[in-house]
C-alpha cells in the first residue's frame, strides 16, 4: 500500500531502462568511431583536403559530445536509481510513523468510544475501527489514475463527510472502453472491467489483512461498476469480511437500482462494444454504501421510460457535458442532495442521493452561444424541463423507492393537467429568468419552483407502480440468453 503519489518500483524500473539506453548509446559511439575518425580526401586538390579536414573535426567533435551524452547519461541513471531506493524509504519511514500516530490515538480514545470492546456495530456514518482507514479511491472511464484535483474533490466531496480520517490511496484501475479510449490502450469495457476488479479485490485483501484495519472503496462510473461487482462477489463468500471493516461510496453509477443504464436494460448484451447490461448493486448488501446520482446524468439516472426521445437525448448530453463529472460539484450541491425514500421495510445498509441538476443538459449546446446564450436557454429551460421529466417516474412515499431495481419500459401515462399547467407556468418562469440573466430584473425575480427549479416528483406522469419485470426486460433478458447461448458473453463477464 502505497502512501505516496510515486511508485518507487516503477522509478526503479525506469533506471533499469535507462542502462539499456546507456549501453545502446555507448555501442552506436563505438560503431561510429572508425567511420567518423578521419576522412580521407576525394583527390589531391586543395578543396578536396579542405572539405575532409572540416568532416574529420566535425566527427571529432560528434565523438566527444556522445562522450559527454554518455558519462551524463550514466551519472542520471544512477542518481534515478539512488532516488528509488530513497523513496521506497521515506514511503516505510511514512507508513510506520503513521501506524504509531495511530497506535496512540487509538490509546488515548479508547476508553472515551462508547462501543469499545462492546461488539455494538456503527452507522454508515463512520467506520470506528483501533487500525488504520484507508480510502481506495478508482478513476472513470478515461482516467485510470487519478490526479490530485480529482483524488482531493473525491474526499472532500464523498468521503471524509461520511469517513473522517480516512486515508486516501490512489488505486489504479485500466478504465479503458474500445474504441473510446485508444489512446490508453485497446481494452475494451468488458476486459478493463475485470483488470479493475482484480485490482480493487487484490487491494482489499492486502488492507483487511491486518487486524482492525479498514476500507473504504470509492467508485467512480466505470470503477462503480467494478465495485458493484466486487460486492456481488464479497456477498457470495463463505467468510465474507465483516460489514464494520469495509464501505462503499458510488458515484455516477451505471447500476444504480433505479436508474443506472445497465439496469435499466438488463440482461442485454452489445458484442462488438463488449457491453453487458448486468443489472443493480446489490440493495441488500450488508456494506455500509452511499450512491450519489447526479440528475439526469445518462448513465446512473438514465430515464426509465425510453420512448421519450428528448429525455434520451438529454441523458446521453448529460455524460458528455460535466454533469457526469461528480468531483467537479460543488460543496452546496452535495451538502443539499435529496435523500432518496426506501421501500417500506427496507433493511438494507445502502443511502441513496440525489444532486439536483439545476441546468438541463440540453441547453448546455445553447448556453455557450456569446451574448445571448443564456437569456435564450433560461428562457426555454422550464418548458423543455417539463418534457424531459415525462421520461421519468416520481420518487416519494407510495411512489418511486431508490432501492428498487428497475428497468426501463414502453409504457408510461401523462398526467394532462399537471403538464399543461406546468407548461403554461413554465412558459412565464422562462420569461422571467430569461429577463435576469439579462439584468433587466434584480436576481430576486428568479423563479423558486418547478419547472424552473428541479424536483424529484415534479407529477407529471400518472404513477403506475413501479414493476421490476417490464415487457422492455423481458426482450432485453431474451436477447442476453441468446447471446449466452451463442457464445458471445466472453469469460470475463462471469
Amino acid at each position: 500500500m502505497s502512501y505516496l503519489l510515486t511508485a518507487p518500483e516503477m522509478v526503479a524500473t525506469a533506471a533499469t531502462d535507462l542502462d539499456g539506453i546507456a549501453a545502446a548509446l555507448y555501442a552506436a559511439n563505438a560503431a561510429a568511431a572508425g567511420p567518423t575518425t578521419g576522412l580521407l580526401a576525394a583527390a589531391e586538390d586543395e578543396v578536396s583536403r579542405a572539405i575532409a579536414t572540416l568532416f574529420g573535426a566535425f566527427g571529432q567533435e560528434y565523438q566527444a559530445v556522445v562522450t559527454h551524452a554518455a558519462a551524463f547519461h550514466t551519472e542520471f541513471t544512477r542518481a534515478l536509481a539512488a532516488a528509488a531506493s530513497a523513496y521506497a524509504q521515506a514511503e516505510a519511514t511514512a507508513s510506520n510513523a503513521l501506524s504509531a500516530f495511530n497506535t496512540q490515538v487509538q490509546a488515548l480514545l479508547s476508553p472515551l468510544l462508547p462501543n469499545a470492546g462492546t461488539g455494538g456495530t456503527t452507522p454508515v456514518t463512520s467506520i470506528a475501527n483501533p487500525g488504520a482507514q484507508v480510502a481506495f479511491i478508482m478513476g472513470g472511464t478515461a482516467i485510470p489514475y487519478p490526479d490530485e484535483m480529482y483524488v482531493t474533490g473525491a474526499q472532500t466531496l464523498f468521503i471524509q463527510p461520511r469517513f473522517p480520517g480516512a486515508i486516501s490511496n490512489v488505486l489504479y484501475t485500466p478504465e479503458q472502453f474500445w474504441p473510446l479510449t485508444l489512446n490508453l490502450g485497446n481494452l475494451t469495457l468488458g476486459q478493463s472491467i475485470a483488470q479493475g476488479l482484480a485490482a480493487t479485490r487484490d487491494a482489499i485483501n492486502t488492507q483487511l489483512s491486518t487486524l482492525g484495519n479498514s476500507a473504504v472503496v470509492y467508485g467512480y462510473s466505470q470503477s462503480a461498476a467494478i465495485a458493484t461487482i466486487e460486492i456481488r462477489n464479497l456477498m457470495s463468500l463463505p467468510t465474507p469480511p465483516s460489514p464494520s471493516d469495509l464501505a462503499f461510496v458510488l458515484t455516477g453509477n451505471p447500476n444504480n437500482p433505479n436508474g443506472g443504464i445497465l439496469q435499466r436494460f438488463n440482461g442485454l448484451y452489445l458484442p462488438i462494444l463488449d457491453v453487458l447490461f448486468n443489472g443493480s448493486t446489490p440493495p441488500d448488501s450488508p456494506y455500509p454504501t452511499v450512491i450519489y446520482t447526479h440528475q439526469y446524468d445518462g448513465a446512473a439516472n438514465f430515464p426509465q421510460y425510453p420512448l421519450n426521445l428528448l429525455a434520451d437525448l438529454n441523458a446521453i448530453i448529460g455524460v458528455f457535458d460535466g454533469t457526469h463529472f461528480y468531483v467537479g460539484l460543488t460543496p452546496t450541491q452535495v451538502d443539499n442532495a435529496v435523500l432518496l425514500p426506501t421501500s417500506p421495510g427496507y433493511t438494507g445498509n445502502t443511502q441513496y442521493f440525489m444532486v439536483l441538476n439545476q441546468k438541463l443538459p440540453l441547453t448546455s449546446l445553447i448556453r455557450p452561444i456569446p451574448y445571448v446564450g443564456t437569456a435564450i436557454a433560461e428562457l426555454i429551460q422550464p418548458d423543455l424541463r417539463v418534457l424531459v421529466d415525462l421520461g421519468y417516474s416520481d420518487y416519494g412515499p407510495g411512489l418511486s423507492y431508490a432501492d428498487i431495481p428497475t428497468p426501463a419500459s414502453f409504457l408510461s401515462v401523462p398526467n394532462p393537467f399537471a403538464v399543461s399547467y406546468y407548461l403554461a407556468k413554465g412558459a412565464v418562469q422562462g420569461v422571467q429568468g430569461s429577463m435576469v440573466s439579462l439584468g433587466w430584473l434584480p436576481p430576486s425575480y428568479t423563479p423558486t419552483e418547478y419547472p424552473y427549479v428541479p424536483s424529484v416528483a415534479p407529477g407529471v406522469n400518472v404513477f403506475l407502480g413501479q414493476p421490476s419485470v417490464t415487457g422492455l426486460s423481458l426482450l432485453t433478458g431474451a436477447l442476453g440468453t441468446a447471446a449466452k447461448d451463442l457464445g458471445w458473453i466472453p469469460p470475463w463477464w462471469n
